[in-house]
């Protein structure tokens, strides 16, 4: 990306001409959260251009966007373009889906929606009860013990082994 053929880019690749309409919000951002300017990507700012031209509403998005990360640091997140725009895609879903529109490109549906999830049932701590009522387990199928095999005693694999015979025999040579 970056400069035409007449080595000139346009304007919008350092963020700076695009930045000037969304001040406030770009400020608010970066002092209240770990973002900086920089973490905004090519889509981000198209995104931002578009809810600003289609209803005044880019540094409303940055105000979103700043309440959806603060208490975050930097270390928590390892790809802060792809995190900050996935954000952004969710301050308004029909602004979204019109970019995507207007580039012929196709919508990608939510993560959570392609694993089949619910919003009440995601989340590692549910409510889980174990029922009392199972029958107990017993493994049978394919599974054709040998009482009489002697108990497996782990040692120490053949490489090391051989490293320790290796130093005990340089011992008895002194």
């Amino acid at each position: 990306m970056g400069r035409g053929r007449d080595g000139k880019g346009s304007g919008k690749e350092d963020g700076k001409s695009i930045g000037k309409a969304f001040k406030e919000g770009l400020a608010n951002l970066e002092k209240k959260t770990a973002v900086r300017v920089g973490d905004l990507d090519e889509k981000a700012w198209k995104y931002l251009e578009y809810v600003q031209e289609n209803g005044g509403r880019g540094n409303e998005a940055l105000l979103y966007l700043a309440e959806a990360l603060e208490g975050r640091s930097r270390d928590q997140v390892s790809n802060w373009k792809a995190y900050a725009y996935s954000l952004l895609r969710t301050f308004d879903e029909e602004a979204y889906k019109e970019i995507k529109a207007s580039e012929g490109r196709k919508v990608r549906p939510a993560r959570s929606s392609l694993r089949g999830a619910s919003k009440e049932k995601q989340g590692p701590l549910q409510p889980f009860n174990f029922n009392a009522d199972a029958a107990e387990f017993v493994p049978s199928f394919g599974y054709n013990f040998n009482a009489n095999a002697p108990e497996f005693v782990p040692q120490a694999p053949a490489a090391d082994a051989a490293k320790s015979d290796g130093v005990e025999k340089k011992d008895e040579k002194s």
